[in-house]
């Protein structure tokens, strides 16, 4: 890399890692105008256009993301959340399911499952000392190593519904239920935000769903059984 590219760089990743996204993207968006085909600078600079609402130039960068390193699975699932969104599930969920194929070939997961396990012990020592945005921050930083560590991801999700962001939670729940569909856990609790967001129909279903397959799942009861006992006392 060229050293005045470099130096564009290291100043869009260090706003970028701040959360100082409107700093942050005029320095992707030069390195990308200058043809500098970097997944890592496409996935940001899309999350960044995620997040302002630009879902079809999100859209595409992460694509362009996925054409240079078709295994990059942080890519997959923002390209996944964005068309799912803009109403392509079929689209995101195919090209997830490719970058996963791609990435399982890699002899490094070992390694880069132990630092994310890291990472996630870091974001329980920060939620400890009540700090829960570091405790997000490392938790992300655990899911772009290894985006199929659902535990870690659920751990998330949690903390989003905590902190009043059910649409975050339900994201990532929706990634869990698309990799495996038999997680009771992230099922269960994405029924229990439905619940609390208004949509009783779905969120009951999805909890009747979870007993159907474990009937002794304890989250998934506790709500049915309120349930049955909100319609008693409404009848």
């Amino acid at each position: 890399m060229a050293p005045w590219a470099q130096q564009i760089l290291d100043a869009a990743n260090e706003h970028y890692d701040r959360a100082e996204y409107p700093l942050a993207q005029p320095y992707f968006e030069k390195l990308v105008q200058q043809g500098l085909r970097y997944p890592d600078v496409f996935n940001r600079l899309g999350v960044i256009y995620h997040l302002g609402g630009r879902l079809s130039e999100a859209r595409w960068c992460f694509q362009q993301a996925l054409e240079v390193n078709s295994g990059y699975l942080e890519a997959a699932l923002n390209l996944t959340v964005t068309c799912n969104e803009l109403g392509e599930y079929g689209s995101g969920v195919r090209t997830l399911q490719r970058a996963q194929r791609h990435s399982d070939s890699s002899n490094d997961a070992y390694r880069r499952g132990k630092v994310a396990n890291l990472h996630r012990a870091l974001a329980r020592a920060y939620l400890d000392l009540d700090r829960p945005e570091d405790a997000m921050h490392e938790f992300g930083r655990a899911l772009r190593l290894c985006p199929k560590f659902h535990d870690i991801r659920l751990e998330l999700a949690k903390l989003l519904r905590l902190r009043g962001n059910a649409q975050g939670a339900r994201e990532e729940l929706t990634l869990i239920l698309q990799l495996d569909q038999e997680h009771h856990d992230a099922r269960a609790l994405l029924g229990v935000i439905e619940i609390e967001t208004g949509d009783r129909k779905e969120g009951l279903q999805h909890l009747r769903d979870v007993v159907e397959r474990c009937a002794d799942h304890p989250v998934a009861q506790a709500y049915l059984r309120r349930a049955d006992s909100d319609y008693q006392r409404a009848s």
